[in-house]
């Protein structure tokens, strides 16, 4: 069902970098409008969890992280 989004009391600026951006793509306003928010709303691909341990960088010795009384 399509949706008919309306936009009031928007910036100036705004509205002219969103008419730059569609220009520099090549694409007209709504098509650039329409693929900022689907890039904004995409769910993030999830990672397990010894992925994102092991792209850590190595930052310190265990002894840093030691608790201290």
């Amino acid at each position: 069902m399509p949706l008919t989004l309306t936009f009031t009391d928007t910036d100036e600026l705004l509205i002219a970098a969103l008419h730059k951006r569609a220009r520099a793509h090549g694409r007209s306003i709504e098509d650039e409008h329409r693929d900022i928010l689907r890039s904004a709303l995409r769910p993030l691909p999830k990672r397990p969890l010894d992925d994102i341990l092991r792209s850590m960088p190595d930052v310190g010795l265990a002894a840093d992280f030691e608790r201290r009384s």
